[in-house]
């Protein structure tokens, strides 16, 4: 069947499970690591760092979607100067970008896991002082599977454990230019291109802005969300991030030759794309404005 359009062939569970996950992914979600912590300024949130170190050591901690571990690399890091013991747990339905246990420190494993899997692996269950997600909205695309992400990682933690969670809205981008005369209009049609697709495979991101909400439906406590503005001068190393991803789309476009009827060719959106980097070359960035963050506690009963 002659493919119609790129959205046809976008599947977000055979994207992240791919092998074609490449070096630059992995840089990419390096990048997008410490653009989070210049964006909200922390690893744990300060009142649960203060609430999760306060308990008996050493303190377990799982990342789900770990990626290739930077968040508990950092996180260890961190809990090392503070002398604070701890078993730091990453999981991932794609290992490929794992760093060898032998460049890893002692206290941090990284393990090959869908966290939608049933049966989930019964001694992991209950253990967990707190769960990390960072970076889950294209995984979940939508509400459908935000309830049992939120299962998940309630039955991960123990009793009175904590959830902190870290997102974009994906759906939407600001592209602005540093004046009045430098172009934006290629930068603008990708982030069309980019919206229509969304909007057609039915992929919304509007319950980052609730998410309070469905945790405490859920039966998470003492939730809290909070809004953290990106800072203008991170605004070029976000677009960078961007740019790796869009590029990463490009197999998604079918050839013209192959489907001369589709709206948008991969040669066509190779030419967009080049011309978008061109403007951002001049200053123009896109980005998400803001980071959702939250958190909440498992009861304790």
């Amino acid at each position: 069947m002659t493919v119609s359009s790129h959205i046809e062939n976008y599947n977000q569970h055979a994207y992240w499970t791919s092998s074609d996950r490449n070096f630059l992914f992995s840089a990419r979600l390096h990048l997008q690591h410490f653009l989070y912590q210049n964006t909200i300024g922390y690893l744990l949130d300060p009142a649960v760092e203060k609430a999760v170190t306060s308990a008996q050591q050493p303190l377990k901690v799982a990342d789900l979607g770990c990626g290739n571990g930077i968040w508990l690399t950092e996180l260890n890091s961190e809990l090392s100067k503070k002398n604070i013991t701890a078993q730091l747990d990453g999981f991932d339905i794609n290992p490929i970008h794992f760093p060898a246990p032998a460049y890893l420190p002692p206290a941090v494993t990284l393990q090959k896991l869908d966290i939608l899997a049933n049966p989930f692996p019964a001694h992991l269950l209950g253990t967990y002082d707190l769960v990390h997600i960072r970076s889950f909205g294209s995984t979940i695309s939508g509400s459908d599977l935000l309830t049992p992400t939120l299962s998940v990682a309630s039955s991960l933690l123990k009793p009175g454990g904590y959830l902190q969670w870290e997102e974009n809205r994906g759906d939407i981008f600001l592209v602005e230019a540093p004046n009045s005369k430098t172009p934006t209009a290629a930068c603008e049609s990708v982030m069309k291109v980019l919206k229509d697709g969304l909007k057609a495979k039915g992929i919304s991101y509007a319950w980052i802005d609730e998410l309070d909400t469905p945790m405490t439906g859920f039966g998470f406590q003492n939730v809290r969300l909070q809004k953290y503005d990106k800072r203008k001068l991170d605004y070029k190393a976000w677009t960078d991030a961007y740019l790796i991803i869009l590029e990463d789309l490009t197999p998604l476009f079918p050839r013209k030759a192959d489907a001369p009827d589709a709206p948008l060719s991969r040669e066509a959106w190779f030419d967009m794309l080049s011309a978008a980097v061109k403007e951002t070359e001049k200053g123009v960035v896109f980005h998400q404005s803001h980071i959702i963050t939250a958190v909440g506690q498992k009861p304790l009963a």
